[in-house]
């Protein structure tokens, strides 16, 4: 029959242990967790995976994974086929974007806008607050190769400007390099 692979999402109000005891279905189900991103978001535990197993296991995972959230939680379980997986084809490597300022309604949306109408794909995005200050992060790919990744820079920072808004967008070694307490060498060789 082949890998049985398995797309999962769980939205439920957070407590410790949570992603272990998770974590814990899935091996007991004989499966691997080969992708993930887990968040808290106002309080509330956010985790989507990939787990893998040898067998049909959907019905199981389900009912361990109910048997362990509270009443109200959300959660999906999706057979995935493995052809989903590059939905959207990454083209080279990713790149960060940052948008800094004060916090006001519309500037997801414009940041959002940017991405889309530049064929940008979001593939993680984060807000930072500090009071009524905020940082939009995320890391993004572009469909197709830009012929003029300047130009695109360029106007993003000036979408975000008219929003009152700082912004960047750089590739990741470079995010990196400027960003990160490490040996430039070893980020470049990367």
């Amino acid at each position: 029959m082949g890998k049985q692979t398995y797309l999962v999402s769980v939205i439920t109000p957070d407590r410790i242990g949570l992603t272990r005891d998770i974590a814990q279905a899935v091996v007991d189900l004989r499966g691997y967790i080969s992708d993930m991103r887990q968040t808290i978001v106002s309080g509330f535990f956010s985790l989507i995976f990939v787990t893998e197993h040898e067998e049909e296991v959907g019905d199981a995972l389900r009912g361990k994974l109910e048997a362990l959230l509270p009443e109200g939680a959300v959660l999906a379980v999706m057979a995935h086929p493995e052809q989903v997986r590059q939905a959207v084809p990454r083209v080279g490597r990713r790149y960060v974007a940052t948008a800094s300022g004060e916090d006001k309604p519309g500037i997801m949306l414009a940041i959002a806008s940017f991405m889309a109408g530049h064929g940008i794909n979001i593939e993680d995005w984060s807000t930072i607050f500090d009071e009524a200050h905020v940082t939009h992060l995320a890391y993004v790919t572009f469909r197709e190769r830009p012929e003029d990744f300047k130009a695109v820079q360029a106007a993003f920072r000036e979408t975000m400007a008219k929003k009152g808004f700082s912004a960047q967008l750089c590739h990741e070694a470079i995010f990196r390099a400027t960003g990160e307490v490490a040996p430039i060498k070893s980020i470049i060789q990367e």
